[in-house]
């Protein structure tokens, strides 16, 4: 859970993100037994449809069934109605789902180069 998150008021766009973010890991963690990171980026200051929810796990086995799991994934979605993310945004909002498995064969371990 982000602490800072406090620091926003609740209308705030960065707390409904952070608010989402741990919520979703531990959606997620109700999934899986593996560990579980969300991760988000984008300039979503600059318009709210710029935001990417990125679910890391550790094996490709779990990526691919969790990313295939279409009741988690519209539990995923439902979040940004929750906390009342820009409705024009939603359907637009990138959720998606990596492995450090992946990451360690095809970035050399390296999230940075993933993300980039």
């Amino acid at each position: 859970m982000s602490i800072f998150k406090f620091l926003y008021s609740k209308n705030n766009i960065k707390r409904k993100i952070l608010d989402i973010k741990d919520e979703m890991r531990k959606e997620v963690s109700s999934f899986t037994s593996e560990k579980v990171r969300v991760d988000y980026f984008g300039a979503y200051d600059i318009n709210p449809k710029n935001l990417v929810f990125w679910i890391c796990i550790e094996s490709d086995k779990e990526k691919n069934k969790l990313k295939n799991d279409t009741l988690l994934m519209n539990m995923l979605k439902n979040l940004l109605i929750k906390y009342n993310y820009p409705r024009s945004a939603i359907e637009l909002i990138f959720i998606d789902f990596q492995s450090q498995e992946t990451i360690d064969r095809e970035y050399a371990g390296n999230w940075y180069y993933f993300y980039k």
